[in-house]
């Protein structure tokens, strides 16, 4: 079945064959592995990431978070890295960078980009943006994300 996706992929011209193959092949992947259904967000940790959200440039910390949410400090961590696979900071690191490359792709300099976007400087900016995309944000210009 793999293999006949591939194949299809590869020919020109064969654009429903491919269609049929590629769909073919989702379904019997989701038939071995269905989709499960994401347990609701608890709104206390749904807080937590608004607050993030509303302002991805301010400094918050893991106390405020915990004010805001009316949990303690350890179970925010807990409670949103289960809900988001990924702790506060990382998902704020995450904004930050998504932030960026907006501000980057609409033609801001790269230092303003960072500094706009939360970051401490150009090189803060560079370092979480490679590890994330592959490259350096002064290549969005020649690859498309």
């Amino acid at each position: 079945m793999l293999y006949g996706a591939l194949t299809a992929i590869q020919e020109d011209g064969a654009s429903l064959r491919r269609d049929e193959a590629l769909a073919v092949l989702a379904d019997s992947l989701l038939r071995e592995h269905p989709l499960e259904t994401l347990p609701a967000v608890p709104a206390a940790i749904r807080l937590v990431q608004e607050v993030i959200d509303d302002d991805p440039t301010a400094p918050v910390t893991l106390a405020e978070l915990a004010r805001a949410s009316g949990l303690s400090r350890f179970q925010v961590v807990r409670g949103f890295s289960h809900a988001f696979g990924l702790t506060p900071h990382a998902y704020l690191v995450q904004r930050r960078i998504d932030l960026a490359r907006q501000l980057i792709t609409g033609g801001a300099a790269l230092a303003d980009a960072a500094l706009d976007s939360g970051f401490a400087d150009q090189s803060h900016v560079t370092r979480h943006f490679v590890r994330r995309f592959g490259f350096p944000p002064g290549a969005l210009s020649a690859v498309a994300i």
